[in-house]
């Protein structure tokens, strides 16, 4: 008797110490959301799971202005690129129904795809490593107008067709890119003769019980508790007012409450779909022999020791950040309803307050044993590849730190491994200088790589502008960019823009500030013939002609 009242008071002490240890992480998030409850401006969701269970559960701000609806845990947000995890699962019911193989050239699905050097197969859209431009990079730089244009999947396909080249051979390296995902919702509903939205919900969201997930198909639709995406401009807020339908890569609304679910399943909680989870995280190997990062619509990456698993989004008027790490059974997820709010950092934040609560030695905590290096190794200047972006790295203080022309402010790194580095304050933030023939440095964050090269930038004073002026065209864009000289700087004008300010970046090249570069061609008398525009790390090289090379 005195045994078992023992282990009762055991089992009751240690619940207590559960309970306790959970109240303070709710009052420490609690704390970091505050500035978030109001009354008049949009907000966010949150949903924390914590060793298995839900601990946390929240809605802060308005879903609705118009009407002053307050943000919950059943409020139903557009998750953005999250939605790519769902088109993924679908692809995971066609190949386990015999319908699908990984392995299959998309052109068995989509006849009218160019045919490349290589195939362009399923699993090379699954993990980005296709090299199939962004649409949404192509649609800005043929002067697409997102405020007055309809676009659907069709749209994608049309403008996918039309490219006569990808950014780099298939499985060669992770190049993120939307066109993917639609084209894979394509490939879907060709081969079921169903909408994306009906099957998902036939084969994934309904067996899960996620009754209020839904891809976006159609309009007219009543949705209940639907929230409305706004973007900050100046003192008020603004809604989004198109009406595209273009779907697969994004376009899926869903609440914090079924993505709650959604992480229980990732985390393998579920034995119905443990296999969809593992599937969904399934890396493969690049040509080069290194495995990639980016899994199936999932990034995989290490962070404070732990494989994480994770993805985030940002749409007009809105951004999601979902965060599982299996070993522990956490999962968090943040959905917005305002641009501004930067839910991956909010999510991160969370899942600092989680991991320095454990009770627990991190045994998978790699103390790595590498030689410091010579900081001055890393130090230069470096360009993104296939954008104007710039970086330059430096020492100071015996302290490497890098700034970036779209950064305000210089950012100290930590060295944890050979060649590699974290931002001091942004562990997720990753600089890795390990050699390659394609790149000198890639920054990762969570997992998404951004490629650079070393540069040397010119010097402006040098540069002759009046060599580049002109009329280009571009077969694959169907657009007219001229170029002109004003005001001592070159500028560009084409459809819906009518001058942007460029400037030299390296040789015969400019940018806009804004991951767009314009590189030009000249013959061997120096005239220039054509122009090549890259833009966002996942554009590259379309070929301009100059119009009397036409």
């Amino acid at each position: 008797m005195p045994t078992l009242r023992y282990r009762c008071l055991l089992v009751c002490f240690f619940m207590c110490c559960i309970s306790t240890a959970q109240e303070e992480i709710v009052q420490k998030i609690d704390a970091l959301l505050e500035v978030y409850d109001t009354n008049d401006a949009p907000g966010l969701s949150v949903k924390v799971i914590h060793q298995g269970k839900s601990i946390y559960a929240k809605g802060f701000g308005l879903s609705s202005l118009d009407y002053t609806v307050k943000n919950s845990d059943s409020t139903i947000f557009d998750i953005a690129s999250l939605a790519k995890q769902f088109t993924a699962s679908a692809i995971w019911a066609l190949s386990k129904e015999g319908k699908i193989s990984l392995d299959d050239d998309i052109r068995l699905y989509l006849p009218e795809f160019p045919e490349y050097e290589e195939q362009v197969k399923i699993k090379h859209l699954l993990n980005h490593t296709s090299g199939i431009r962004n649409y949404h990079t192509l649609m800005y730089l043929a002067g697409f107008n997102y405020d007055t244009s309809y676009y659907d999947n069709s749209t994608v396909l049309g403008l996918a067709v039309r490219q006569k080249s990808l950014n780099h051979l298939p499985g060669e390296k992770v190049s993120y890119s939307n066109t993917n995902y639609n084209l894979l919702a394509i490939i879907v509903e060709r081969i079921v003769d169903q909408n994306l939205n009906t099957y998902l919900k036939l084969k994934i969201l309904d067996p899960l019980e996620m009754h209020s997930s839904f891809v976006r198909v159609e309009h007219g639709n009543p949705i209940k508790n639907k929230s409305v995406g706004y973007q900050k401009k100046k003192n008020s807020f603004k809604f989004n007012t198109n009406d595209q339908l273009s779907y697969g890569a994004g376009s899926m609304g869903s609440s914090v409450n079924d993505m709650a679910i959604w992480m229980q399943m990732l985390n393998e909680q579920n034995e119905e779909f443990k296999s969809l989870a593992q599937f969904l995280k399934e890396i493969e190997v690049l040509s080069s022999g290194k495995k990639a990062k980016y899994a199936r619509g999932l990034m995989i990456d290490t962070y404070k020791g732990y494989e994480v698993i994770g993805h985030s989004g940002q749409g007009y008027g809105g951004r999601s950040h979902l965060i599982a790490i299996k070993e522990h059974q956490i999962g968090i997820v943040v959905l917005t309803n305002l641009e501004s709010i930067n839910a991956t950092g909010i999510a991160y934040q969370i899942l600092d307050v989680l991991l320095d609560d454990q009770n627990f030695q991190n045994e998978n905590t790699i103390n790595a044993s590498f030689e410091k290096q010579d900081l001055n190794n890393f130090v230069g200047e470096f360009k993104e590849i296939n954008s104007d972006m710039t970086m330059t790295l430096f020492v100071e203080n015996d302290t490497l730190k890098s700034k970036g022309s779209l950064g305000k402010m210089s950012v100290a790194l930590v060295q944890f491994d050979k060649n590699k580095f974290h931002r001091e304050q942004s562990e997720q933030v990753k600089y890795d200088f390990s050699p390659s023939a394609t790149h000198d440095m890639i920054i990762s964050f969570g997992g998404t790589p951004f490629f650079f090269e070393r540069a040397k930038f010119i010097d402006a004073d040098s540069v002759v502008l009046n060599a580049f002026g002109g009329c280009f065209y571009s077969e694959e864009l169907d657009v007219t960019y001229r170029f002109f000289v004003e005001n001592e700087s070159l500028k560009l004008a084409f459809k819906g823009n009518e001058k942007v300010n460029l400037k030299p970046i390296q040789l015969n090249q400019f940018g806009n500030n804004d991951r767009t570069l314009y590189h030009f061609i000249k013959d061997e008398s120096n005239s220039v013939t054509g122009m090549l525009l890259s833009c966002d790390g996942t554009v590259k090289e379309i070929v301009f002609k100059k119009e009397k090379d036409r």
